[in-house]
């Protein structure tokens, strides 16, 4: 069987600093997307795009658990996507972007959490890990739903963002 990868577009981050020290947030170093990220959805085929200029934490583990599970791992393309489906409460919109989902309504915290599992998978993580992760965002992740990490961001970002190649 042949695996069909469902992300489009090249993974860039940029570190977030404002040249003194790296931007954080609880402890996570904040991260920029310098290209548009793409996931297309398993079930009904739908388009979810994380626009360039978003910040994430890339996976929300707290740092106890960093040796376990670190925000880095091969699950942070599905991280980001779930990080920014919270960040908009399921509606794609996004700081003056217009929505970026292709489905007509948006999405549920539950079906959040489904998508970054799915996507988990798309992107070879072990059962063991998609469960763990999947059932820590399930338990912990409802204080995280649209509650934008962006805003506690400084402006600087665009600057780093933005950059060409």
């Amino acid at each position: 069987m042949r695996h069909f990868d469902r992300f489009g577009g090249k993974l860039v981050l940029v570190l977030l600093d404002n040249k003194l020290m790296p931007s954080l947030k609880e402890g996570r170093s904040l991260w920029g997307l310098q290209r548009p990220l793409v996931y297309t959805t398993g079930d009904a085929g739908d388009t979810i795009t994380v626009p360039a200029g978003f910040v994430t934490d890339l996976a929300s583990v707290p740092r106890w658990a960093w040796t376990l599970i670190p925000p880095d791992g091969p699950w942070v393309k599905a991280a980001i996507i779930h990080d920014y489906l919270y960040d908009t409460g399921g509606t794609g919109i996004w700081k003056g972007h217009d929505a970026s989902i292709t489905r007509p309504s948006p999405y549920s915290r539950a079906e959040a959490d489904a998508i970054m599992k799915e996507a988990m998978e798309n992107r070879g993580v072990g059962r063991f890990f998609r469960t763990l992760i999947y059932l820590a965002v399930r338990i912990g992740g409802g204080s995280g739903w649209k509650e934008s990490r962006a805003a506690a961001v400084t402006p600087i970002i665009e600057d780093y963002v933005t950059e060409n190649d």
